[in-house]
């Protein structure tokens, strides 16, 4: 009798000093990270990870993201990650993250789009028998995700981008692009430093629509108020002068949570 196929894997991490902001929660880079680390191994021990044919490199890049956090774990405590494929189509994978305390108290959830594209000509390619095995055994639809992943986001044309930033070699990751989860961390940037420390980011969205390089200037746009709903923002590189100039990067939609009570910042270890 064959055993059944594992839809599903779980990796187990600790908020280690360092790891958190200056909440002392763990911090968002160091989350993304780590989703995308396990979304990595998850396929990858089913024969889904990179690819190499005819000495064409193919890589996996993220399109979409949406984050619901309804809270962070603290240094010291321990998380877990469960990871999965919710579906394919021609060119677009969906993957599903619940981020779980150690006693599987939910704290939120990913949604996620992936596609494959070729290293060379940064095209997608059709899923279906490039690997030479099919997705269909490794697929959960039925495990509960994210309901409504993505919003429409319809920025108007802003007169002058909100702040501006040069893309540096520490931004860049193997595939020789800025890496996606330093767009998140720029994006939360904008904001001042007390909405920060007094409210949660309960949702964040973001939608990749072009890459960026070492040494590309970023500008960027925002509209909306974080104290009366989502706030929407737009990514653009090397705009210059004119915001109607530049190709947009990304866009992103951000809302956060009512005020916390006030607690103590940075528990003692």
């Amino acid at each position: 009798m064959m055993s059944e196929i594992r839809k599903a894997d779980s990796f187990h991490f600790r908020v280690n000093p360092f790891e958190d902001d200056f909440t002392g929660r763990l911090s968002w880079s160091v989350l993304g990270k780590h989703v995308l680390a396990c979304a990595e191994n998850h396929a990858a021990a089913r024969g889904f990870d990179r690819l190499t044919l005819n000495g064409r490199r193919f890589l996996w890049v993220l399109s979409r993201m949406a984050f619901e956090m309804q809270e962070w774990p603290h240094r010291g405590e321990e998380y877990v990650i469960t990871t999965w494929v919710r579906s394919y189509y021609r060119y677009f994978t969906d993957r599903c993250f619940d981020i779980c305390r150690s006693d599987g108290k939910l704290l939120g959830r990913v949604f996620t789009i992936w596609a494959m594209i070729d290293e060379e000509s940064r095209k997608p390619q059709v899923l279906e028998g490039l690997f030479g095995h099919t997705f269909d055994p490794y697929i959960d639809a039925e495990r509960p995700c994210i309901s409504q992943p993505f919003s429409r986001i319809r920025m108007r044309e802003e007169a002058a981008p909100c702040c501006r930033r040069t893309t540096y070699f520490s931004d860049i990751d193997e595939n020789n692009h800025v890496n996606s989860i330093r767009y998140i961390e720029f994006l939360l940037d904008t904001f001042p430093k007390p909405l920060l420390e007094s409210r949660d980011v309960s949702r964040l969205e973001i939608a990749y629509h072009s890459e960026s390089y070492c040494g590309d200037c970023l500008s960027f746009y925002a509209q909306g108020d974080a104290g009366d709903g989502p706030v929407q923002m737009q990514v653009r590189k090397n705009a210059g002068a004119d915001p109607a100039q530049g190709e947009t990067v990304c866009h992103a939609l951000i809302s956060f949570a009512p005020p916390r009570q006030a607690e103590v910042l940075h528990p003692k270890e």
